[in-house]
């Protein structure tokens, strides 16, 4: 993200032919039994495996695995969007329609829905607090951290791993996009297909992966030493109750659900050095994007980087949130801010400094992010560097 090498590509995880958009954020050189047993791993879909991957990263990393922890208080919130039917539902259902139910594995029913994801990271690191999903398009990752921070201040859990995963690269879902004609078709150079806020964007580029998280409180995290990479100040959500794929370009709803991510969080516009915008190269999306923005702000909007970093992963739907959040708190460990790859010519309906080409060295203490998705769902958090 910070150099913006993008992993966008030429699909070839199925037949891509005969449709109009050839390209997607595929993830390449995935092994899941780096991460769960053979046996294991055979039966799931993509996206549990890289949910487990994630979750078990972030486990990791977070020391909880090192010190004296009752696995009764740690639990999981983890949702997606697509969740199985991007590709073990796609393979469930040819052998089901080929060779009948006797064809199909009996835990298939099982590996399907979104809520596999949290049930097997549960299973996996042996989380024995509240398991819970959601699957609420791109604002999945903002929905499921705030399920965390619940799950914290009403004392029923001491620590959680949140995130979302996407495995959506299948002929099922991807075919319906391009029936949307939602999707970049510049196939002939695919890392310079995510063009966010350019005058010359022509639609998002899906892509899989997972991000994750572990929450825990301040006094929790302090008391047991733990690196601890940002406090979450608040989060807002609204709704457009519009359309399911058209959205009104006013950017009232963005706006609403920053102004009470900054109301919980209790700081005002200025405090925000700044924001990781949803920014997925579509047309009406990004426009929307830089129109709440500067509701919200106001003329700060004006003085404060705003980027994305879809050019990079491509839209994994529910865990671009979670990636968000991840490169946000390397944003602020780091002083650097990824950039916007691919904004090469200015559209005047958005007019942000976006920080085109190249990351900005910049400190950050106070940063926002957002998520929009289809059916008008917006979604805003808020994070801050930590400080004892």
């Amino acid at each position: 993200m910070r150099d913006g090498i993008s992993g966008i590509s030429r699909l070839d995880l199925f037949d891509v032919s005969n449709l109009p958009t050839k390209i997607g954020g595929q993830v390449r050189g995935f092994d899941p039994t780096d991460y769960i047993e053979a046996k294991q791993a055979r039966h799931q879909g993509r996206f549990t495996q890289y949910a487990i991957a994630a979750a078990r990263e972030a486990f990791d990393d977070s020391g909880l695995e090192n010190g004296r922890i009752d696995r009764n208080k740690v639990g999981v919130a983890f949702g997606s969007s697509g969740a199985g039917y991007g590709n073990i539902g796609d393979d469930v259902n040819r052998e089901f329609t080929l060779h009948g139910a006797s064809a199909v594995h009996h835990s298939a029913i099982n590996e399907v829905p979104a809520h596999a994801a949290a049930a097997h990271i549960a299973i996996e690191l042996g989380l024995k607090g509240p398991s819970m999903s959601a699957s609420t398009g791109c604002v999945t990752s903002v929905v499921t951290t705030a399920q965390g921070i619940q799950a914290l201040q009403t004392g029923v859990a001491v620590a959680m791993v949140a995130g979302a995963s996407e495995a959506s690269l299948g002929p099922l879902i991807f075919g319906l996009l391009c029936r949307q004609r939602v999707m970049s078709t510049r196939n002939h150079e695919p890392t310079r297909a995510v063009r966010p806020f350019d005058r010359d964007r022509d639609g998002l580029v899906l892509g899989d992966g997972a991000g994750a998280v572990v929450l825990e409180s301040a006094r929790n995290a302090v008391e047991r030493g733990a690196h601890i990479y940002a406090e979450v100040l608040g989060y807002g959500m609204a709704s457009e109750a519009y359309h399911m794929l058209l959205s009104p370009l006013g950017g009232d709803e963005l706006s609403r659900a920053l102004r009470g991510a900054m109301v919980m969080a209790r700081i005002g516009p200025s405090e925000i050095d700044y924001v990781s915008a949803h920014g997925v190269g579509n047309k009406s999306y990004d426009v929307i994007d830089t129109a709440g923005i500067k509701d919200a702000l106001g003329e700060h909007a004006y003085r404060i980087p705003v980027s994305s970093i879809k050019a990079v992963t491509a839209q994994p739907f529910a865990a671009s949130g979670a990636m968000q959040m991840v490169a946000g708190c390397l944003t602020m460990a780091t002083d650097t801010i990824p950039p916007t790859v691919n904004h090469e010519i200015a559209d005047e309906e958005c007019d942000l400094d976006y920080v085109p080409g190249t990351a900005r060295r910049a400190r950050v203490d106070t940063m926002a992010l957002n998520a929009h998705s289809f059916g008008g769902s917006h979604a805003a958090l808020i994070l801050r560097r930590f400080s004892e």
